[in-house]
């Protein structure tokens, strides 16, 4: 008996560490407070430019403030990618990723996470938790 537990133990610990590191890597996380139809707006400017932007280089901040661009954005859960608007709403004062397919099959509650990967050069995506299970489309 007391073997099954310290494997049940460690099991639970292993389980944690790899949440832990899923967790840790998304700098932008947020939880989805209505249904979508894929678009996201950010309500912290800040993170947006000094996780995501920053990376893109300092250029892409004028610009994207001026105009809408089009970004590589790579699924961490389905191993896809797909490209997405991301811009500025000057009327909110807001960042946005526009055309985000995934958000349409999330619900409110629902968890995302985003970083910029230097290697790969793209901005990578990912629910982190979701109020209610659902399938996911690959």
């Amino acid at each position: 008996m007391c073997v099954c537990y310290i494997i049940s133990i460690r099991e639970i610990n292993i389980n944690q560490k790899v949440m832990d590191n899923k967790t840790s890597l998304w700098k932008i996380r947020k939880i989805l407070t209505e249904k979508s139809d894929g678009w996201l707006d950010f309500d912290n400017n800040h993170d947006i430019e000094n996780h995501i932007l920053r990376s893109l280089g300092e250029s892409i901040i004028s610009r994207v403030k001026k105009d809408s661009i089009k970004i590589k954005i790579d699924d961490y859960d389905t191993g896809s990618q797909h490209e997405v608007t991301f811009g500025y709403n000057h009327e909110s004062d807001t960042y946005y990723i526009g055309s985000l397919w995934r958000l349409k099959e999330l619900a409110a509650g629902d968890e995302i996470g985003l970083f910029y990967d230097p290697i790969s050069k793209n901005l990578c995506f990912s629910v982190l938790k979701q109020a209610k299970p659902c399938l996911i489309k690959k």
